[in-house]
């Protein structure tokens, strides 16, 4: 995956010009769904993303959660797939994020920052407690998508069967680089569209994402809501990200204001060390949240995540929240949550999580004990266990044995002759590569760095007609070939 943050595929009404913005931003946990997003530049831990043709291949259809003290269920899922999709466990965040960005709501998340769906259904049936008539586990959603014969989700419908919740329809376009051109969100309420948003992507030369708007059809016209820009550094990691929307007005006719800002910083590796955020009262962007991360080695997903948020009364940072996990091998097999206790003044334990895997390497149960105030309980307090469907995964192999390696892994470099960009395709995932062009006098043009990928875009669009030299190097080995440039 690169170190940016990758495309998804549906737009956010958090974006929007409405109170209700202002209230999920002034939470921690909508602050957390937006650093969970983020988290995702981080190569996601996922074994299956390779291409296995031939391969016997694992993906999850369905999952459950009991609670261990009523003896019910809580929470369940079952899902449908059609095709070689298939299903990624987020390590950074310990479970599998069926919509998007671990929201029930499957949209463009806060601020501009979204992922792509990691579990690539076709059918999505979720079940769980009713609050207003506890214990009861009832049917709560249907979610259906649809693809383009490049996987990307076109289309995407929520059905619930209450009369509490309004059904959604999201319509997507992508250009020829599979990064998303434009998304449509509708909301049916009793089967009449009630409101509708659209948001816009704008790209740099390098295909980064710079810049999306929003706009909200008002009154039989479309007016522009919201708007983010993006920055990034040479290596590609996004460094600031700044949002601006107007919250008070209702003419949708005054200047857009900024509401939120993100600073980033990476390790060498490309993964995320800190965020800070600043956030709008409205009077000042101010400092709101810290959060910093660690890691294990050479892993992808963090062992620890501390979060602070910031006392404007006291000008003092405030710990909020700690997720550290224990690592054996290249897994995690507990995972500990605390809170600050700001009495004892110290970290007090909220829950934790063991983790047990199939014969697969495959996440298959997690035990959850709450910390009641002293120990943590004896026996576990909710059980979730996974299932899986095996299939052969027949998804044309990149590579045949006359091809080049780096670090062990074969390279294929195409097209050629080139037009506008060229493909970097590896059938096993580098820790580090590099990328650069050349033209026939030796001249450097252009290069790029990534980390933990599998697959990369080259820039061509900028060169003349001719002959060029691309160099692919890791650690190890390099890889010389011309290219032509039509």
């Amino acid at each position: 995956m690169k170190n940016t943050i990758t495309i998804a595929l549906f737009l956010f009404l958090g974006l929007s010009a409405n109170a209700q913005y202002k209230k999920k931003h002034m939470t921690v946990e909508g602050h957390n769904r937006f650093i969970s997003a983020l988290l995702q530049q981080n190569n996601v831990e996922n074994s299956k993303a390779k291409a296995t043709a031939g391969v016997p291949t694992q993906r999850v259809i369905a999952q459950s959660t009991r609670d261990n003290a009523l003896g019910t269920l809580s929470d369940s899922v079952k899902l449908k797939y059609s095709g070689m999709r298939k299903s990624a466990y987020d390590y950074n965040n310990m479970l599998f994020a069926y919509n998007y960005t671990y929201s029930t709501s499957p949209m463009f998340d806060y601020a501009g920052i979204f992922t792509v769906p990691q579990v690539k259904y076709d059918t999505y049936l979720h079940w769980t407690m009713d609050p207003f008539s506890l214990p009861s586990f009832v049917f709560y959603e249907s979610n259906i998508a649809a693809y383009d014969t490049n996987s990307n989700q076109t289309s995407f419908q929520e059905i619930f069967p209450d009369t509490l919740n309004d059904d959604r329809k999201y319509f997507n376009t992508f250009n020829t680089n599979n990064t998303i051109n434009s998304g449509l969100w509708t909301n049916f309420n009793t089967g009449i569209p009630d409101s509708a948003y659209k948001q816009f992507f704008s790209y740099g030369t390098t295909g980064k994402l710079i810049k999306d708007s929003v706009y909200e059809y008002h009154m039989g016209t479309w007016k522009q809501v919201a708007k983010t820009t993006y920055s990034y550094s040479g290596t590609g990691n996004l460094l600031q990200i700044d949002h601006f929307a107007n919250l008070t007005d209702t003419t949708f006719s005054l200047p857009l204001i900024q509401q939120l800002k993100y600073v980033n910083t990476y390790d060498a590796s490309g993964r995320l060390l800190t965020v800070q955020t600043s956030f709008y009262d409205g009077t000042v962007l101010g400092e709101y949240v810290r959060d910093t991360f660690s890691y294990s080695g050479s892993l992808t997903f963090h062992n620890s995540w501390k979060q602070h948020q910031y006392d404007p009364i006291h000008g003092t940072w405030w710990p909020q929240y700690n997720m550290s996990k224990h690592i054996t091998g290249s897994k995690p097999d507990t995972v500990f949550h605390k809170g600050w206790d700001s009495i004892a003044n110290a970290w007090s334990p909220t829950s934790m999580q063991i983790v047990g895997y199939n014969t697969n390497n495959d996440p298959d149960t997690i035990l959850q004990y709450l910390y009641n105030w002293t120990s943590y309980s004896l026996t576990p307090d909710y059980t979730t266990v996974y299932y899986y469907e095996t299939f052969l995964d027949t998804t044309p192999v990149l590579s045949n044995n006359n091809l080049p390696t780096i670090e062990g892994s074969r390279i294929l470099l195409y097209p050629n002759p080139a037009t506008t960009e060229i493909h970097v395709a590896l059938v096993e995932k580098t820790n580090k590569l590099s990328a650069t062009i050349y033209n026939m006098n030796g001249q450097l043009l252009s290069k790029q760095e990534w980390y933990n990928t599998i697959h990369e875009t080259l820039d061509a669009s900028f060169l003349p007609s001719g002959v060029y030299i691309v160099e692919i190097a890791s650690d190890n080995n390099k890889y010389t070939k011309q290219f032509i440039k039509q």
